[in-house]
């Protein structure tokens, strides 16, 4: 179920990594099982080692079914007001609040799903983002309280909001990754999917603030309606979500060995990151840069919500960018465990140079595997020049047998590409390898052509050779 296309444009040139290429998946048919395998993820019985993630990692599309019905529920909420607004004044307040801030907080849980979705580790299961959305939301909350209780007037201003508000966020984030991943492999998608759910909780919190400091002040549903889809429900899409999960996604990408140390703030990722989100917050929130800018109406307010969530956005990308880098980089070269950004540049780096110089002598051949038979029966393995394709029980194999399947050696084979063109090499497994029912002699290069069929341990296990020029 992995994405090799993906992997590999990806480990060839990061910069490939876009938004059209991550949501290209949205549209698509999902079966019953594809639903199963997506919503387990991270649990026990469906997580994944550095060897296999990208393997079985899937590009993000469950946040799309929900976006769709949050989208369904917002265009019936948005017509009431607009055409029947009085219909609200007719509403008892548990009503009313139930309409103004139920949307706002299903909007920050999607894009949080999204920033789970796109975790390749895979080590992190969806309880535990919904855990960190009300535990992270409470404890950034609590902090954020405390900071501004002890900040200088001038911080108390909206406008200023951004230099506690977004240190709170990061500090609960980190306090959870800490007791989260106590003893385990940290990434720099650890940092956006927690710092996305804290923020995303932290959202939540403030929206119901909001909503109660309203009412409690000037009772006015109608005037908390407009408040909310002028200000909460546009900036739900970004703002607290994409600021929290890109300072934290910047401190988790710089670890060293699995542990957040001065290094991990004091690089040019972070400072970029916290100096771009507190100049979007300002930016959302000061009342002289929107005169500035002239928002006198409603309509440019919308058209400036949207821009900044854009820019906001944009910020993020950048650091996912580098997050998907540096796992690639771990999961394809997992000698390097614990690496950091730059050390996952230099591997990829190096292996890029000698892909290059592969695929060149290789480009008039690139080789597709399918499993047409057995445990994996589907998967789908298409090579990029140097690429080598292992098969076996063993943990660190591209194409990982399960171990219940007789015949089978932990290191069975490996197709890889040689002078001669695409061979097949059996690693003097037990049961031998076949190639169209022929036995094969051990650690022998065997030429594979067009429609070949290779057999593992006898005819449980079979793939099917195919090329494009």
């Amino acid at each position: 179920m992995g994405n090799t296309v993906f992997y590999r444009d990806v480990k060839n040139n990061p910069n490939k990594i876009t938004f059209k290429e991550i949501f290209s998946d949205c549209t698509k048919k999902h079966s019953r099982r594809d639903f199963d395998y997506q919503l387990s993820a991270g649990m026990d019985f469906n997580k994944a080692s550095e060897s296999d993630m990208l393997q079985k990692w899937q590009k993000p599309w469950l946040f799309y079914r929900l976006f769709i019905i949050c989208a369904i529920l917002t265009a019936i909420i948005v017509g009431f007001y607009k055409l029947m607004p009085k219909m609200l004044d007719g509403l008892d307040y548990g009503t009313a609040i139930m309409v103004m801030f139920v949307i706002p907080m299903f909007v920050p849980f999607i894009v949080a799903v999204f920033f789970w979705e796109m975790n390749i580790p895979r080590n992190i299961a969806l309880y535990e983002v919904v855990l960190a959305i009300i535990v992270g939301g409470s404890i950034s909350f609590f902090a954020n309280m405390v900071i501004n209780k002890f900040g200088s007037e001038k911080l108390h201003e909206a406008a200023y909001a951004g230099v506690y508000e977004e240190p709170a966020k990061l500090i609960a984030a980190l306090i959870i990754i800490a007791v989260m991943f106590k003893g385990k492999k940290i990434y720099g998608l650890t940092g956006i999917v927690i710092g996305g759910a804290v923020g995303a909780g932290f959202s939540a919190f403030e929206s119901i603030s909001y909503v109660f400091s309203n009412l409690m002040s000037t009772g006015d549903l109608t005037g908390m309606a407009k408040f909310y889809f002028q200000s909460r429900f546009l900036g739900a899409f970004a703002g607290h979500l994409t600021r929290a999960a890109a300072i934290t996604g910047a401190v988790t990408l710089h670890t060293e060995k699995n542990k957040i140390t001065l290094s991990s703030f004091l690089n040019s990722d972070f400072m970029i990151m916290i100096v771009a989100t507190i100049t979007t917050h300002f930016i959302n929130n000061s009342d002289d840069v929107h005169a500035a800018l002239g928002i006198d109406s409603e309509v440019k307010w919308y058209l400036f919500k949207i821009g900044l969530d854009i820019i906001e956005w944009l910020v993020l990308l950048y650091i996912l960018r580098r997050c998907l880098y540096q796992a690639v980089a771990r999961g394809r070269y997992t000698s390097g465990e614990g690496m950091g950004y730059t050390e996952a540049v230099g591997s990829l780096g190096g292996a890029m140079a000698a892909n290059a110089q592969m695929a060149a002598a290789s480009s008039a051949a690139r080789i597709t595997v399918m499993s047409i038979e057995g445990a994996i029966k589907g998967a789908v393995w298409q090579s990029n020049g140097g690429d080598v394709l292992s098969i076996g029980r063993d943990e660190g194999n591209v194409f990982k047998i399960p171990p219940n399947i007789a015949g089978i050696s932990r290191k069975h084979c490996v197709i890889k590409y040689t002078a001669r063109g695409w061979v097949i090499v059996d690693l003097n497994s037990s049961y031998g390898t076949s190639v169209n029912q022929v036995k094969i002699p051990p650690n022998t290069e065997q030429p594979l052509r067009e429609g070949d069929v290779i057999y593992l341990g006898g005819s449980g296990q079979a793939f099917k050779i195919s090329y494009k020029s």
